[in-house]
């Protein structure tokens, strides 16, 4: 597992250490301001209120209102298609994949966030049920994902981007 820390924690160390020596390195006093305290589990619960959102859109066939929970210039990166790029783009795919993929049944649940000021980042699993076109059966996917959520202008959370991922074995 990889530790990813906060560009503000290392910039300094960095700084210092890029700095000729002889010459002492200069801190912008906004730089080692203390971080303002974010209530996690209420960042975490938002998430959560909009995933499940999501899923219930998702199984009513709602691609509106599944795509609501991202921002206007969200990314989303599905397995299999090219990149979906902003809210439009993303309630379009949906509806795609609502109507020829019968995609029903979607469930995803929230294992991890991290919140760093105005943004956070969740790590999640996912379950649906789709039958691809031609299948003569309903497939259930499972897998995982990741997505970074942006504080809106008005308080409430939207995924910015997302990246899930099949744990099914690529097709033959």
């Amino acid at each position: 597992m990889r530790l990813a820390l906060p560009l503000c924690a290392i910039l300094p160390v960095f700084v210092a250490a890029c700095a000729p020596k002889g010459e002492t390195s200069v801190t912008d006093s906004a730089a080692t301001a203390t971080t303002p305290t974010v209530d996690v589990a209420a960042v975490r619960q938002s998430i959560e209120r909009s995933e499940s959102v999501w899923a219930d859109a998702v199984n009513r066939g709602d691609a509106a209102t599944a795509a609501s929970v991202y921002s206007e210039d969200a990314v989303s990166l599905m397995n299999g298609m090219p990149a979906m790029r902003g809210r439009q783009a993303i309630q379009e795919g949906m509806a795609t994949m609502l109507k020829e993929m019968g995609l029903k049944n979607a469930k995803a649940t929230t294992t991890d966030v991290e919140v760093h000021g105005d943004v956070a980042l969740e790590m999640g699993t996912y379950e649906l049920t789709l039958r691809p076109p031609g299948a003569k059966a309903d497939v259930v996917d499972k897998g995982k994902f990741i997505a970074v959520w942006k504080k809106q202008a008005d308080g409430t959370w939207k995924i910015y981007r997302d990246a899930p991922s099949s744990d099914a074995p690529p097709p033959k």
